[in-house]
């Protein structure tokens, strides 16, 4: 079976509505209704949203949960925005750009605490070192963000992003490595992409990690809602359920993983049981923590990057919950 990344099964996830397909368990009901709009489809990065389901931490917290996979990747926050949804996953490199933008968006919770994308390179090629991508061919994902991380990573090395060619790959990295169509990307994930690519080549990728390489530390998965719901007492009760989710993850990780693969078969793969145990690494213990001097870091980050076009003020877009 090849393994399945963070970013699989594109073809079935285009031919959803618009909200996408409600993923097991089902809700439990008698709660308060509250919706869950995942980044992508759902994978490992998930692992303590599904835990907080499975041990009952949302039913006890009186919410009516309810995790949708997008049916396209770049909507979440707009579906947000348009009240379709209470809640949405984002990544922590994208929210100063959306907010920017005009995104009336709140980050009120963290999922995955640093960074787990890197940039990657076949591990049997001529790349062993950052400097070796001058005249290159790298692959993004997703224009904006990623380049800019790049272009500050390449810095670090007196490269410039004029010193390699960006291709966009959309959701095909790791076949774009595979068959050399490209010469390293960036946007692997550290438990899903790069796992994926030794598990199908027998050869470990050599990866660069961006917090080695000039970009500030932040946060990959966040949780947003809209402004007008900052008071809104679900999202505390939210947060505080997660929490719980992470202590049944890490005190029964094998048997959370294989209800995880009973409820979703397609996700038991060769790499899952290495890509789990990363992911609840990064689960942080207080998922309403919000670090200030991380999140300002690279808000400057952006600026000098121009991936925003002014600073905004940390408490409009971020706070701290049930601290």
């Amino acid at each position: 079976m090849i393994p399945l990344s963070r970013r699989g099964f594109m073809g079935g996830a285009l031919a959803m509505g618009a909200l996408g397909t409600p993923l097991a368990p089902a809700r439990a009901a008698g709660g308060e209704k509250f919706t869950v709009i995942l980044d992508w489809l759902l994978n490992v990065n998930h692992a303590v949203l599904f835990a907080a389901q499975e041990c009952g931490a949302f039913t006890r917290a009186g919410l009516d949960v309810e995790l949708i996979s997008p049916s396209d990747p770049d909507s979440p926050s707009r579906l947000v925005m348009a009240g379709q949804a209470d809640v949405a996953l984002g990544y922590g490199t994208q929210i100063n750009l959306l907010v920017d933008r005009g995104l009336q968006l709140l980050r009120f919770g963290t999922l995955i605490d640093r960074p787990i994308n890197v940039v990657a390179a076949m591990g049997n090629g001529s790349i062993r070192n950052l400097a070796d991508l001058k005249g290159k061919r790298v692959g993004i994902s997703v224009s904006g963000v990623e380049e800019s991380l790049l272009a500050a990573m390449l810095h670090s090395v007196g490269l410039s992003i004029s010193d390699v060619t960006v291709t966009k790959v959309n959701y095909q990295m790791v076949t774009a490595l595979l068959t050399n169509r490209i010469d390293a990307a960036i946007g692997a994930y550290r438990n899903a992409e790069v796992l994926e690519i030794e598990q199908t080549s027998g050869v470990a990728p050599v990866i660069f990690a961006p917090e080695d390489h000039g970009v500030p530390m932040y946060d990959e998965l966040i949780v947003l809602t809209r402004q007008d719901l900052r008071n809104d007492p679900r999202m505390a009760r939210f947060v505080a359920a997660i929490a719980q989710g992470r202590e049944a993850l890490v005190a029964h990780p094998d048997d959370m993983r294989r209800a995880f693969v009973a409820r979703h078969p397609e996700q038991d793969t060769p790499i899952l049981e290495k890509a789990w145990a990363m992911t609840i690494g990064g689960i942080p213990e207080s998922p309403g923590h919000l670090d200030t001097a991380r999140y300002e870091a690279f808000e400057k980050f952006c600026l000098s990057y121009g991936v925003i076009s002014k600073l905004a003020p940390l408490d409009s877009f971020a706070m701290e919950t049930g601290a």
